[in-house]
C-alpha cells in the first residue's frame, strides 16, 4: 500500500459527514504509527535494522487502523476533547499506541548469548 493509499483509506474510514482532519495531520500520524510499529517489532532484538524502512505488508492495515483508533476513540470514556453537534474530536495518541501494541507481534530470538 502506498502512502497515498493509506491516507485515502484513513479518510474513508473517518468519514462521518463531519469535517475530516487535514491530510498533513493524518500523514503525520501515519508516520508516527509506522515508526511505533517498527520500534515495537524490533525492540526485543536490538532495534530496527538499517535496511528496514517501511512497515511490513502484513501490518499496513494495523498502521491505518491505529490512526483511525486514535481519532475515533477520542471522546469516548477518558475524554480528551470532544464536541457533539459540531463534530469536533481530538486525536488520542495513547489509543494509537495501545492498538499497535495489542496487534503487532515483536520479533524475539532464542539462542545462546554471544559475548565479546
Amino acid at each position: 500500500m502506498t502512502e497515498a493509499e493509506k491516507l485515502a483509506t484513513v479518510k474513508v474510514l473517518l468519514e462521518d459527514g463531519g469535517a475530516l482532519p487535514s491530510d498533513t495531520k493524518i500523514e503525520t500520524y501515519l508516520a508516527l504509527a509506522k515508526q511505533e510499529i517498527l520500534e515495537w517489532i524490533y525492540h526485543l532484538v536490538g532495534g530496527i535494522p538499517e535496511d528496514v524502512t517501511d512497515v511490513p505488508t502484513r501490518y499496513e492495515p494495523t498502521q491505518v487502523y491505529a490512526v483511525v483508533a486514535g481519532f475515533t476513540q477520542a471522546g469516548a470514556e477518558g475524554t480528551r476533547d470532544h464536541s457533539e453537534n459540531g463534530i469536533k474530536s481530538a486525536f488520542v495518541y495513547s489509543d494509537m499506541l495501545d492498538y499497535i501494541h495489542n496487534n503487532v507481534l515483536p520479533i524475539v530470538r532464542v539462542g545462546a548469548v554471544v559475548t565479546s
